[in-house]
C-alpha cells in the first residue's frame, strides 16, 4: 500500500494532472468492444448471427448495409450512452482530481468521460469516438488545441501523469505521454494496470509510481487517500 500512499502524496503536491486512459478503463466498468460476452450478445446478437462478428470492434469496421449500419449505431448508442449509468470509476478519479486543474487524453471511443461530467474542453478523444467525433475533423483539431495549450501552461510547473489502463506496448498515448514526462523534470509518472502490463520507461523511473492490480480497486484505493 506504501504506493499508494505516495501516489497520492504525488497527486497532491501537483499543479496539474494529465490523465490518460485506454481500454483498461473501458473494461473495469464492464465495457470491452473485443469481447464476445452476455452483453455483446444482448445487444448486437442480429449482427453476430447475420454477419458472424464476435465483437463491437468488429462490427464498427465490416461493411454492412445502409440500414444496418444504422440499427448498430442505435444499438451501440444505446448501450454505451443510453443505458449507461456512469461509474464508481469516474466518481472516484474525479474525487482524486478535486480542484485542481487537468486534462484526458484517451483512445477510448465511448464519450464516458462527458457522461461522467468532465469538461468537453479538457478532453482530446485521440482516435475519435462512435458517435458525433471523427478524426481529423475540425472538432478533433479544436481537442488537440486543447491539449497543446494544457501542456504549454504547466510545461514548467509540477504535473502528474495518471495514467489509467494503458497497456505497456501501446505507441498511441502511453510511449508519447512517457517521453513527455521525460521532457519535462518536475512531471511525474503513475500508473495503474495488472502487473504485466506494467512498463516505465527507465529514464522517468526515479519520477514514477506503479500501482499493480485490477483498475477498479486500485483506483478505489487511491481515491480513499483523499
Amino acid at each position: 500500500m506504501d504506493n499508494i500512499k505516495d501516489a497520492a502524496l504525488m497527486i497532491k503536491d501537483a499543479d496539474a494532472l494529465l490523465i490518460s486512459a485506454s481500454n483498461g478503463l473501458s473494461i473495469s466498468e464492464g465495457f470491452n468492444i473485443f469481447a464476445d460476452n452476455q452483453d455483446f450478445e444482448k445487444y448486437f446478437g442480429y449482427f453476430q448471427t447475420k454477419y458472424g462478428i464476435s465483437n463491437i470492434l468488429q462490427g464498427v469496421g465490416i461493411p454492412l448495409s445502409a440500414s444496418d449500419h444504422a440499427k448498430f449505431m442505435e444499438r451501440l448508442e444505446q448501450y454505451m450512452i443510453t443505458d449507461y449509468y456512469g461509474s464508481r470509476q469516474f466518481e472516484n478519479l474525479r474525487k482524486i482530481i478535486g480542484d485542481k486543474d487537468y486534462f484526458v487524453i484517451t483512445s477510448n471511443a465511448d464519450t464516458h468521460f462527458q457522461l461522467n461530467g468532465f469538461n468537453p474542453h479538457k478532453i482530446w478523444e485521440i482516435e475519435g469516438n462512435f458517435f458525433d467525433l471523427e478524426m481529423r475533423s475540425p472538432e478533433w483539431q479544436d481537442q488537440r488545441e486543447d491539449f497543446q495549450h494544457f501542456t504549454e501552461k504547466y510545461r514548467a510547473k509540477k504535473v502528474v501523469q495518471l495514467e489509467l489502463g494503458i497497456g505497456a506496448a501501446n505507441q498511441l498515448i502511453k510511449l508519447p505521454l512517457m517521453r513527455m514526462v521525460a521532457m519535462n523534470m518536475d512531471w511525474s509518472y503513475i500508473t495503474l494496470n495488472f502487473a504485466k502490463e506494467i512498463n516505465v520507461l527507465p529514464v522517468i523511473k526515479d519520477r514514477a509510481i506503479a500501482i499493480e492490480g485490477d483498475l477498479a480497486k486500485t483506483l478505489a484505493q487511491l481515491k480513499e487517500k483523499f
